[in-house]
């Protein structure tokens, strides 16, 4: 028995915990595999096969198939058995797709065994593609892209753009959805069949409040989308989401024994919830590499406002809380460099005018502090 069904975006198409029996086809849209909450692949290809491991196994599934966009499924729900033993031919397109997607998950193994292996570098080993027309959008990005250490490439149209992924892989691709007619859609349809970005994030750019534009580019599977002109934060943060990076690396860096915090000049409301979220996990990554010392860097703040003192100082609370045997010190400089002792957690840190007297510091048998 084969049914057609059609599914709005978040629909459940299969789901995890049941026994499957045949498979099903892609039709039309994009779906998603989600496991724990994480999405693990795609599956935008018109006609590929999915949800046969269950009856080939003889195992009940352990991920959720769901739609992204509207989608269209084609569900042939007889045995796979007597589907092989009627017509052989689906036998070698089952071996097919096995093997595609077996080659797929070697390849992410890898990425992601490098990933481990390099640890907080990975950040800057990072290429992105960049296809626009607008020589000024290149530069924009490009620009955004060095504060993280970026490598951009960029692409003015299909063809150049399909030739830059020939030789080398990206870890994301950003589309101006301004190119002429469906080139955008095409583009990305195209990328996918490619495997050295086959999973690759394809992130749209549209102009602030083109609402057909971003609604286009979600429909066709791209990833996410980032706006002109171009907010570096917002934009920054999109990218580090979409190529699963640790966006805190922006303000924190492990230097030889320490942990160094730079607390940056623009303090927006979008930026402090970014540093906020990752707290927590920075401070466990610190404990992780067994690093005892912290050095918080806010000198390059013109003004010391109440945003920044919020920051410091839930900080300094989390370690504190913790009960962490970890030894603090600010780089704080003008008359209101002294006040940073006030915020609780921070009474016994010392304040230091640069890195080199921050480290002196932190060098001193802690029992010595303040004899002379």
């Amino acid at each position: 028995m084969i049914k057609l069904q059609e599914y709005d975006e978040g629909e459940v198409v299969l789901a995890a915990g049941e026994l499957g029996r045949g498979f099903c086809i892609l039709e039309d849209g994009v779906l998603e595999v989600i496991r724990d909450g994480q999405v693990l692949s795609e599956i935008n290809m018109v006609g590929s096969i999915f949800g046969e491991l269950s009856e080939i196994l003889g195992l009940k599934r352990d991920a959720v198939i769901q739609a992204k966009s509207k989608a269209k499924v084609r569900h042939v729900e007889e045995s796979i058995a007597d589907i092989i033993s009627k017509n052989p031919k689906v036998a070698l397109k089952l071996i097919k797709t096995l093997g595609r997607r077996l080659y797929r998950m070697n390849r992410i193994a890898a990425k992601e065994v490098s990933s481990k292996e390099t640890h907080i570098e990975t950040v800057h080993d990072i290429q992105i593609l960049v296809v626009d027309d607008k020589p000024n959008i290149i530069k924009q990005i490009s620009d955004i892209c060095a504060r993280s250490n970026w490598v951009v490439k960029s692409a003015a149209d299909e063809a150049s753009a399909l030739r830059a992924c020939e030789g080398s892989g990206f870890a994301a691709i950003l589309i101006s959805m301004a190119l002429p007619n469906e080139a955008p859609v095409d583009l990305r349809r195209k990328l996918k069949t490619n495997h050295n970005v086959l999973n690759t994030p394809v992130v749209g750019m549209i102009v602030k409040g083109d609402d057909s534009a971003q609604k286009k580019a979600l429909d066709a599977g791209f990833t996410d989308c980032i706006e002109k002109p171009f907010d570096t934060n917002r934009t920054e943060a999109v990218l580090y989401k979409v190529m699963n990076l640790d966006s805190s690396a922006r303000y924190f860096s492990f230097v030889e024994d320490y942990l160094l915090f730079k607390v940056p000049a623009e303090l927006s409301n979008f930026v402090i919830t970014d540093i906020k979220d990752n707290m927590d996990a920075r401070i466990k990554n610190t404990i992780n590499e067994g690093i005892l010392k912290l050095i918080i860097d806010v000198s390059s703040l013109e003004e010391v406002e109440e945003d920044a003192i919020e920051v410091v100082g839930e900080f300094a609370e989390k370690i504190e809380d913790m009960k962490l045997p970890m030894r603090g010190a600010i780089i704080a400089t003008g008359e209101d460099a002294e006040m940073w002792n006030n915020l609780d957690g921070c009474e016994e840190w010392g304040v230091c005018e640069d890195i080199d007297s921050a480290k002196e510091y932190l060098a001193k048998d802690p029992d010595s502090d303040g004899d002379e």
